[in-house]
Order: structure tokens, then C-alpha cells, then sequence
């Protein structure tokens, strides 16, 4: 009899525990707590209550959540805890990841859906996938070819992999706006990352004006890393500056992540930094619901800017100059593109493979621990590696990208993402970008599902009002009458939808 009756109490406390953790986590409270877990763990360089707190968090929402997009600030926030380059920092831990792992399990068996939905970006990334494990076929050693397919199962698979996650646990109904969360995830992810970039130029202790002779390493990443992650997090944080009326806050937040990239010194990541940017600031302004009020805003922060820059004039005059010092020399670059086409003329069908190691191995650069040789070009690494089937199977994913891009670009989330890929795009024609599977591509192909929902059933209205925005009247009579209509009935639900935001 009390097994019988505590079954029943167990069902209503899981219940309970389900209906908090589908509030919590869209909440500011839930990614604030993540990104403060994050930095602590990252700058304490205490690795157990790090890696511990981000698991604990993640297996919490797992069990309780059903839905997959809370789970993107630990997608790609967790990876910002790591504070050191060895392994042997890290690996010790690996019997935490397997309550994880057991997690995941339970979310994919309670939320799994028995309809296979085909994306827009299904086959274009399953024609990526098949031209990278074709690449270097004939040509390539079983050694190199080895060497080489951990990035090729994860740029090819593994993207793959998280794109048909995503868009199968993603969880769709008319109230969700996906893109102002997406973001506001992203707006977290940048302003930790700014936390550790600024913590790391406090902790090296040297002048502005030697800057230059220092190459920024947080652990997880490096300078030209760095600049290309503020690059996606600071335009989405720019897009948020439309959609509230305090927008001031995100034009702030978002200008500061953009000021972090010139902090970075990575050269490339500015100067692309700085286009994405100006495209971002200035659809900021064509796409706010008072541009008026929001090019206020704009001169009254960039007069703020500009006094801190009269206050700190010798210090930030004397980065500039470090900068300038450095020069825009290519690094080496221009030797690897050589390299490169040689080596497409050579082998122009398939490649030579991402396994090969050139001739500039240990010279401008050595070979990282899985086996990459850089050619700091997507086009470049995409001859030389995958040679014209490259060529076609990544065509034909860009094709795909731009059209569910431009399908709807009068969104104002389009808008901003067109300006972010211009930066991040741009900037990988001459570094690594596009061949870091983990966060870059992943998150990318993330972005471009919640494009295709602005494309079909999902789309959603620029001001639509969700917990995180209560801004417009008619946004508040919308909510009001969603509670109304459970409640009450649909009449009433017709009566609130009437009301006019002006």
C-alpha cells in the first residue's frame, strides 16, 4: 500500500520538477547562472567544480526540459571553462560525463518524435560530409587519411549530427520567438567571453603599447579564435537592441564585445570585425520600431566612448600604434595559398585530404595534436582537401545557407545574421574559421535552422512578445490573451489580438 501510494506523489513531484525547469530555463536567472558557473570555473582554474556545476546544470534541464534550444548555452558556453591547452587538465575527469551521457539518453527517449523532418540544410551538409571523406582518396596514405578524420567525422558528421538534433528536439509552437532567446544565449556567451579575455590582459601585466608582443590565449582558444566567436556574439547582441525598448543596454554590450575584438589584436578579426559591425549598428537603426529614439542612443554610447577615449588617450593611442607596428604582413599566408594551388593542379578531383601534412609544417606553424595542416583559407582548404568535389559539395551548401537567408531578409534576425556572416565569412577566406567544427560550425548550422523557421510554420512577428520582452501594447494584449484563452475561451483571445500597438 505505500509503494501504491508513493508512485502517484513521485509522478506529481516530477511533474513539478518538469514545470519549473520549462520556466526556469527561459529565463535570464538560468543563463545568468550558467555564464557566472562558466567564468568562476574558468578563472579559478579549478577544473572539479567547474566541469561538475556546467554537468550538474545540464543533466538538471535534460531530465526536466523538452525542448532542445535552453540547452545552446551549454552547447557553446561550456567549452569557455577550458582555461589551459593540455588534455591532462581535463581528461581525469571523464567519469563525469557519464551521468551526462545517461542524461541525454532520457531526454531523447521522452521527447523523440517518430516524424524524421527533412531541413534545408540536410543535404546540402550530407554532400559536405561525403567530399570531405572522399577528399584525398587515392592520393592520400592510410596514415595521413587517419590522421585527418577525427575534423572530417566532425565537420562532416558531427555538424550534421547537430543540425538533425536540433531540428528534431527543437520544440515549435506559435509562442516561442526561437531568434531573441537564440540570442540572448549568444549575448551571455560574448560577455563572458570578454570577462576572460579582459581577465587574461589584467593577469599577463604589460602596458597597452606592448600588446602586440603578446599572443592572447584563454585555453580554448587564441586570439584569432576569440575574435571570430565576438564576431557572431556581438552582432546577435545588436539584434536585441530592436527588439526592447531599453535597447541601449544590448547597443552597449554589443559595442563593447566589438571594442574586445580590437583588444584581441588579431588583425583579420578586426578588420572584418569592424565591417560586420558597421553593417550590424547600422540595421540597428533601419530595423528599430523608433529610430529616432534609437539614434539617441547610438551617439549618446559613442560619445561616451569617445570621452573614455580623450580620458585614456595616451594608453589607447599607444595600442593603436602596436597595432599599426604589427603591419598587415600575410603571416606566411601567401605561401600556403601557393602551396595550395599547387597541390589542387596536382590533384585537382579529390584532393590531397585534410590529413596532409605540407611542407611549411613546423616552419610557420606546427601541426596541431589531431592533425590539421591550416591553409587559413576556406577556399584554399577546400581545393587543396576536397579538390572540385569540394568545390561543388560546399557551392551547393552556401547556395543553400544564402537562400534561407535571403528568403526572408527583410527579418530583422536576417538582417543581423547577413551582417555576421560577412564578418565571419570574411574573415575565414584568410584564417581557419570554417574548419573549426566545435563552436563555429556547429553554431552556424544552428543559426541557419532557426533562419528556416522564420522561412516556414515558425515565422515569427519582429515584436512578438515573449517573457523576455514586454515592450509593446499589443505584445502585452497578445500574452494576456493567450492566459485569457486557456482560461476563459477564444472570444476573448479575438478581443486582446484587436488592440493596436500604436
Amino acid at each position: 500500500m505505500k509503494t501504491a501510494a508513493l508512485l502517484p506523489n513521485l509522478r506529481t513531484g516530477y511533474t513539478k520538477y518538469e514545470n519549473f525547469i520549462r520556466k526556469f530555463v527561459y529565463t535570464d536567472y538560468y543563463l545568468i547562472l550558467l555564464s557566472i558557473v562558466t567564468y568562476i570555473g574558468w578563472v579559478s582554474k579549478c577544473t572539479p567544480f567547474g566541469m561538475a556545476a556546467v554537468v550538474l546544470l545540464a543533466c538538471a534541464v535534460l531530465l526536466g526540459s523538452d525542448d532542445i534550444l535552453p540547452l545552446s548555452i551549454n552547447m557553446f558556453g561550456a567549452m569557455l571553462i577550458i582555461w589551459s591547452e593540455k588534455p591532462s587538465d581535463f581528461l581525469y575527469m571523464w567519469p563525469i560525463f557519464i551521468p551526462l551521457i545517461l542524461c541525454i539518453i532520457v531526454f531523447i527517449v521522452k521527447n523523440c518524435r517518430h516524424r524524421f523532418r527533412i531541413g534545408k540544410m540536410l543535404f546540402p551538409q550530407i554532400a559536405v560530409s561525403v567530399a570531405l571523406l572522399l577528399g584525398g582518396a587515392g592520393v592520400a596514405s592510410s596514415q595521413d587519411y587517419l590522421r585527418g578524420l577525427p575534423n572530417v567525422l566532425l565537420l562532416g558528421i558531427g555538424v550534421l549530427a547537430v543540425y538533425i538534433f536540433y531540428d528534431h528536439f527543437l520544440k515549435r509552437d506559435s509562442k516561442r520567438d526561437y531568434a531573441l532567446y537564440f540570442s540572448r544565449v549568444l549575448m551571455y556567451i560574448g560577455v563572458v567571453i570578454c570577462l576572460e579575455l579582459i581577465t587574461e590582459i589584467i593577469r599577463s601585466d604589460i602596458s597597452m603599447s606592448q600588446w602586440d608582443t603578446v599572443y592572447w590565449d584563454t585555453g580554448w582558444g587564441n586570439r584569432n579564435n576569440i575574435a571570430t566567436f565576438l564576431i557572431i556574439t556581438a552582432g546577435m547582441t545588436l539584434y536585441l537592441s530592436t527588439r526592447y525598448r531599453h535597447g541601449w543596454i544590448y547597443l552597449a554590450i554589443g559595442l563593447a564585445q566589438y571594442f574586445c575584438i580590437i583588444m584581441t589584436f588579431s588583425r583579420g578579426g578586426i578588420i572584418f570585425g569592424m565591417i560586420s559591425g558597421a553593417f550590424a549598428l547600422a540595421f540597428t537603426i533601419v530595423k528599430a520600431k523608433n529610430r529616432k529614439r534609437q539614434l539617441v542612443y547610438t551617439a549618446v554610447i559613442l560619445s561616451i566612448a569617445l570621452l573614455l577615449y580623450l580620458i585614456f588617450m595616451d594608453k589607447i593611442n599607444g595600442m593603436i600604434a602596436a597595432l599599426i607596428n604589427r603591419g598587415m604582413g600575410s603571416s606566411g599566408r601567401t605561401d600556403l595559398y601557393k602551396e595550395a594551388w599547387s597541390l589542387f593542379k596536382a590533384h585537382p578531383f579529390l584532393g590531397v585530404g585534410i590529413g596532409y601534412v605540407g611542407i611549411y609544417e613546423g616552419i610557420l606553424f606546427d601541426l596541431d595534436a589531431i592533425g590539421f595542416y591550416w591553409f587559413h583559407s576556406t577556399l584554399f582548404q577546400v581545393i587543396a582537401s576536397a579538390g572540385i568535389v569540394g568545390i561543388i559539395a560546399y557551392l551547393y551548401y552556401y547556395c543553400a545557407r544564402l537562400y534561407v537567408l535571403f528568403k526572408n531578409i527583410k527579418n530583422s534576425f536576417n538582417l543581423f545574421i547577413l551582417a555576421i556572416w560577412i564578418g565571419f565569412e570574411g574573415y575565414s577566406m584568410i584564417d581557419t574559421g570554417t574548419f573549426v567544427p566545435y563552436p563555429n560550425m556547429m553554431l552556424i548550422i544552428v543559426m541557419t535552422l532557426i533562419l528556416e523557421l522564420n522561412m516556414t510554420g515558425g515565422k515569427q512577428s519582429e515584436d512578438y512578445v515573449t517573457a523576455y520582452n514586454s515592450t509593446t501594447r499589443r505584445g502585452k494584449a497578445i500574452s494576456l490573451a493567450h492566459e485569457l484563452d486557456s482560461m476563459c475561451g477564444s472570444e476573448y483571445k479575438r478581443e486582446y489580438e484587436n488592440v493596436s500597438d500604436r
